[in-house]
This record gives structure tokens, C-alpha cells and sequence, in this order.
């Protein structure tokens, strides 16, 4: 059975940081040469600067399946680039590799809606990175259209 609850720190950190950083170190794009103690030092940051525990700075549901930890969703804001509002954004959508495909990820997604709706939010917002095909579909059945498209190239 699954559950969506609201994040404890104490009981969630290390899963949490666990399946964040996989999932951080995941995003980087195939040939993109990574530094692995720079990027252990950035997610260690990152942490630290969006604060999954304080609900002041994120919002955090999980999801377990018969008490084991299966997934979150982190949620926090960003300010949008044209209109200087700040939204809230999806930082992280994670779900265990053992736990894919069961309707988890919808679960939390859902669940996060409706804490939205709830705390009278309009929009949210997330980023996919161009090489994760599986996420940018799954992000378009849950109804969100591309705004921006980065690019780089080499000089």
C-alpha cells in the first residue's frame, strides 16, 4: 500500500539525500565531464540552500509502500525570469528504481497539486533536461508544455 506524507527530517534525510543525489547526478547530460567531489560539493549546497527541512523554504511529500521509502517530491520557488514573480518549482521528482512504474511518481505529483491548490498557487513549474526522453513524457501526460529551451554549444 502506498502512503504520501509530509517529510521528517529525522526519519527521511538520508534516504531523501540518498535518492536526491542520485537523481542529481543522473540530470547531468551523457559526455559532460563532472568533477565528482565538485559535484558531491554542490549538492551538499544545494541542500543546504533550499533546505528540504524547513518548511519556511520547501515543501516535501514522500511516498511509502508498506512503510519502506519509495520516493519524494521537493518543491520549493523560483523567480520567474520575466515576470519576477516567484512560483513555486519542482526541484526533484525522485522514485526508487524498485518502485518505477507503479503510478508513484503521479501519486506525489498529484498529491503536491493538491497542496498547491490548497495554498492558492496558479502555477508550478519544473525543468527536464533535453537528454531524459522518459521524464519530458511523462511531464507532458501531467500536462506541462515547454516555455524556454537552453541551449549551449562550444566556442
Amino acid at each position: 500500500m502506498t502512503v504520501f506524507r509530509a517529510y521528517d527530517h529525522r526519519r527521511d534525510a538520508a534516504a531523501f539525500r540518498a535518492l536526491n543525489q542520485r537523481t542529481f547526478r543522473d540530470s547531468v547530460p551523457p559526455g559532460e565531464p563532472v568533477d565528482e567531489a565538485e559535484f558531491r560539493k554542490h549538492h551538499a549546497w544545494l541542500l543546504e540552500h533550499f533546505a528540504p527541512q524547513d518548511p519556511a523554504r520547501s515543501t516535501v511529500f514522500v511516498a511509502e509502500v508498506d512503510g519502506q521509502y519509495a520516493g519524494h517530491i521537493w518543491i520549493g520557488t523560483q523567480t520567474d525570469f520575466f515576470t519576477r514573480r516567484v512560483d513555486p518549482w519542482i526541484f526533484d521528482i525522485s522514485v526508487l528504481p524498485e518502485f518505477r512504474r507503479k503510478g508513484i511518481a503521479r501519486g506525489l505529483h498529484d498529491h503536491a497539486l493538491k497542496h498547491l491548490r490548497a495554498t492558492r498557487q496558479a502555477t508550478v513549474g519544473l525543468q527536464v533536461m533535453a537528454h531524459n526522453d522518459v521524464a519530458a513524457k511523462f511531464y507532458a501526460k501531467l500536462g506541462y508544455k515547454a516555455r524556454a529551451s537552453s541551449l549551449v554549444r562550444k566556442v
